[in-house]
């Protein structure tokens, strides 16, 4: 089980859920406007992605260090992952990170829905997945890098995940599954 670090919770209460949601439409709009003028868009703010989740599963925000959120309920270091293309995704994970579980957020830009998966997996499991077809995770991690891989090819598509939840980010409606 991971440790508590120095977390500094926050609740993600209705005003600040609805300030996350004005700040998505506002990086929504930025986002279009740089790609009408170059290639690459802007990433999906954690600050957006984070506040969201926390508000739909009822997560503690951490502002300190030691991962993303806190599950109260369940006594769990909460790390978040996030992605606003839909079939492609790129992370990286520190060498240090610790965390109980894996949340995965998955952006559908056209129709403002954000869905939320539980992938189940801590931050030991993490490290025991192949990341290319000779080394796992933490290897690549102990040899200095900081590996990049797609949670959505290694870890979502293989687990046959579904979401937990769903947030219709235009409507507000919030489905848990």
């Amino acid at each position: 089980m991971a440790k508590k670090k120095k977390l500094n919770l926050v609740t993600v209460d209705d005003a600040r859920f609805n300030d996350a949601v004005e700040m998505y439409f506002l990086w929504k709009e930025l986002d279009a406007r740089i790609r009408s003028s170059a290639t690459r868009g802007v990433n999906f703010p954690e600050t957006i992605s984070e506040a969201l989740c926390c508000y739909v599963m009822g997560f503690k925000w951490n502002k300190g260090s030691g991962g993303d959120a806190f599950d109260e309920t369940n006594e769990r270091i909460i790390e978040m992952k996030a992605t606003s293309n839909w079939d492609l995704d790129t992370t990286s994970f520190s060498p240090t990170e610790e965390f109980n579980d894996l949340f995965f957020l998955r952006l559908n830009k056209r129709t403002d829905e954000l869905f939320i998966y539980d992938t189940g997996i801590d931050s030991d499991a993490l490290k025991k997945i192949k990341v290319n077809k000779t080394q796992t995770l933490e290897e690549q991690q102990n040899a200095g890098r900081r590996p990049r891989f797609s949670v959505i090819n290694f870890i979502l598509n293989p687990m046959d995940l579904e979401p937990v939840a769903k947030l219709n980010i235009r409507t507000l409606k919030i489905e848990k599954y």
